[in-house]
């Protein structure tokens, strides 16, 4: 599985997520800290578009207020539409990508970015008493790539929670959102 594959899959399940809320699911805290499912809808929007506008060469950061608006199925598909563009163009995986919170190379960017969409996709199905199913080829994409790269600067800048322990016999959503701080 490629990293823009795995978008493409995981903008698809953002969409349907967010097509079956209803007005009052918007309100339910989700699993990140402070944040309901309007909140953390924002963040993985805003974090969808800095991305794309970084890939456009633009400063973008990942607060973007409120993204999803009126019509969160619009804002959701605008900004698939747009970041997998982005991710599609010639030279995406060239050179490296510059946020507020560090500079990577432009596949560990794609990499962050599918991770910010997985995660919270899961986030927002565990708020709503949804069970997500991650194809595990992404979630082993996703697992694998942050086992390899030292995440404790993402941890001090807040982006991601001290790792929960899982067994390594646990399927493999119930390691990645581990991984990241989640409790399976």
């Amino acid at each position: 599985m490629d990293v823009i594959s795995a978008l493409e899959q995981s903008y698809d399940q953002t969409a349907k997520l967010v097509a079956g809320l209803t007005p009052a699911e918007f309100d339910t805290p989700s699993p990140c800290a402070g944040w309901d499912v309007r909140a953390t809808l924002n963040h993985l929007l805003g974090a969808t578009w800095m991305f794309t506008l970084v890939n456009q060469g633009q400063d973008a950061d990942e607060d973007a207020g409120d993204v999803i608006g009126d019509d969160a199925s619009l804002a959701v598909a605008a900004a698939a539409k747009e970041n997998l563009a982005s991710w599609r163009q010639p030279g995406a995986f060239d050179g490296d990508r510059s946020y507020s919170f560090g500079t990577f190379p432009a596949p560990g960017a794609a990499m962050l970015n599918l991770e910010e969409v997985v995660v919270h996709n899961w986030d927002v199905a565990k708020a709503i008493g949804q069970e997500l199913v991650i194809d595990p080829a992404v979630g082993h994409l996703i697992y694998d790539w942050g086992v390899s790269i030292p995440l404790d600067g993402f941890r001090d800048h807040g982006a991601f929670g001290p790792e929960v322990a899982v067994p390594a016999s646990a399927p493999i959503v119930d390691r990645l959102v581990g991984l990241f701080g989640r409790q399976p």
